[in-house]
């Protein structure tokens, strides 16, 4: 927040951040991190939940304490997989349009699901499964990490090289309304180029 502010020549070298214009950073920067994880600016490192598919079951919900219990993830990602007896059978995500597509939905009894539709609800999501299957399989869903959220000024993130300039140069833009200041061309094309290199 601080580098973020002096970007845009709202703070000089060695003065401090009042408490006031920290909210406002904390809140730009967590609407910043989220909308760069909406863009899979942060796919850096994947998480992988693993969970138990009953027989016959086509979805499960997904979220925070439900059965898959995990923060809500912005997309199912490829490479997920299922697994029966140590052999382990592709999951591919599909939009919800080639979901829609299937006719028949279940009552086919297969030996592991070969696609997955997510549905991105908020805040619990569901995730279809198609075809429904015989004998119950664990899934290993591969999921975009995530990168959580600034709690007050000294909320700690690591992020691979790269990325602190990326966030510092872009949160100077996202404030910069905020203190009614226009920032530089030199800080929008840099915040541009950072977020470019990083994608």
């Amino acid at each position: 927040i601080k580098s973020a502010m002096s970007k845009i020549n709202m703070l000089a070298a060695g003065e401090t951040v009042s408490a006031e214009d920290a909210d406002v950073g904390i809140r730009r920067l967590n609407a910043l991190l989220g909308e760069f994880e909406s863009d899979n600016l942060f796919n850096y490192a994947t998480t992988r939940t693993i969970v138990t598919l009953s027989a016959s079951t086509t979805s499960l919900t997904i979220g925070p304490a439900m059965q898959i219990s995990m923060v809500r993830p912005v997309e199912i990602l490829r490479g997920s997989f299922s697994r029966l007896n140590s052999i382990d059978y592709p999951l591919e995500p599909v939009s919800e349009q080639e979901y829609n597509l299937i006719s028949q939905k279940d009552g086919f009894g297969a030996v592991a699901p070969m696609i997955c539709f997510y549905d991105g609800g908020i805040p619990t999501g569901n995730v279809y499964f198609w075809p429904d299957v015989g004998t119950a399989v664990s899934l290993h869903l591969l999921t975009p990490q995530t990168v959580g959220t600034a709690v007050d000024t000294t909320t700690v993130f690591t992020f691979p090289p790269g990325y602190q300039v990326m966030v510092e140069y872009n949160l100077a833009i996202e404030i910069a309304p905020d203190f009614n200041v226009q920032p530089s061309q030199l800080v929008m094309r840099r915040a541009a180029n950072t977020k470019t290199k990083l994608k």
